[in-house]
């Protein structure tokens, strides 16, 4: 009897065993599934993004065709000062449809890449627009320059053009050099602006290592507070001080133990009794002396 029961018990836990193990099993792939699906999902999607790209582009070399057969026709006859306008706005349309096409393709390789498709016949596609369209742009310059000769006029305007695109990418270069800069300044200036605030009761900053044990504040110097080790930078909100004009703060009182100059700020009656304002009043004054702002409230 004893010898069944304890064959029953094995069995009973074995079967436990078992059933525990194929349930984590089930867990760990339906979880590959779901991450498998989801990955399939944004490759598809990608891949439909990338096809309807490829079309607009294979588009736009059709259209260059079409327009390089027309000047040509045109070139074949004599050329006068009637057709050098047409002539030449066909020759900028194709101009900006070489550019576009161009960073359309930039785009689909990078999306490729993005999106980690490794497609080998797709990518013969692309490189096959891409020579496509430097052959286009070839034929161009060349179309250019036996128009040139046929013509003075119709040279002054595309010498116009190409000193014209000259002006504009320069400008070009010279408004991303000019936005690089705005943002290194700005980079500069939030980090010149960049100030440390910590609230909250006198226990609170005390635990937290803010303020020492007499009351003062971590790394200010000041009449009434002694320099102690830096504290932990968790232990403070990063503020840009340009935002920081108003504090609306729920305590009953309030005081700063950070040193700021007296009437550079005030606190103010809240809404009600258990709220409390900062007002800075004078910004430039008030930072002056301190990157940090430490208050201590009474709840």
């Amino acid at each position: 009897m004893k010898v069944g029961m304890v064959l029953l018990v094995a069995l009973t836990v074995a079967m436990w065993f078992g059933i525990s193990s194929v349930s984590k099993k089930k867990e760990v792939l339906t979880s590959q599934y779901n991450e498998l699906e989801t990955q399939m999902f944004e490759k598809e999607s990608a891949f439909e993004d990338m096809l309807t790209l490829y079309d607009k582009v294979e588009s736009q070399i059709s259209d260059i065709l079409e327009k390089e057969n027309l000047i040509q026709h045109q070139g074949n006859d004599r050329i006068d000062r009637r057709n050098n306008e047409k002539i030449f706005k066909e020759i900028s349309m194709i101009d900006d449809l070489i550019f576009r096409s161009k960073q359309d393709l930039r785009q689909l390789e990078d999306e490729a890449k993005s999106a980690n498709l490794k497609l080998g016949v797709f990518e013969r596609r692309i490189n096959g627009l891409q020579a496509e369209l430097n052959e286009r742009a070839t034929v161009i310059t060349t179309l250019k320059a036996e128009l040139s000769k046929k013509d003075e006029t119709l040279a002054f305007m595309i010498s116009q053009q190409d000193s014209l695109n000259q002006t504009i990418n320069a400008q070009l270069t010279d408004l991303e050099e000019k936005a690089l800069k705005v943002q290194q300044l700005t980079a500069q200036n939030s980090e010149l602006n960049k100030s440390f605030l910590a609230i909250g009761t006198f226990e609170d900053l005390q635990s937290k290592g803010v303020v020492a044990k007499e009351g003062g504040f971590l790394g200010i110097f000041g009449k009434r507070v002694a320099l102690q080790e830096e504290a932990d930078e968790k232990s403070f909100m990063t503020v840009d001080r340009r935002n920081v004009q108003k504090l609306r703060i729920e305590a009953a009182s309030l005081s700063l133990v950070s040193s700021h100059p007296l009437g550079s700020y005030q606190i103010l009656p809240g809404d009600s009794e258990a709220e409390q304002v900062l007002e800075i009043t004078d910004p430039e004054s008030f930072w002056k002396v301190s990157k940090y702002l430490v208050i201590s409230k009474k709840i």
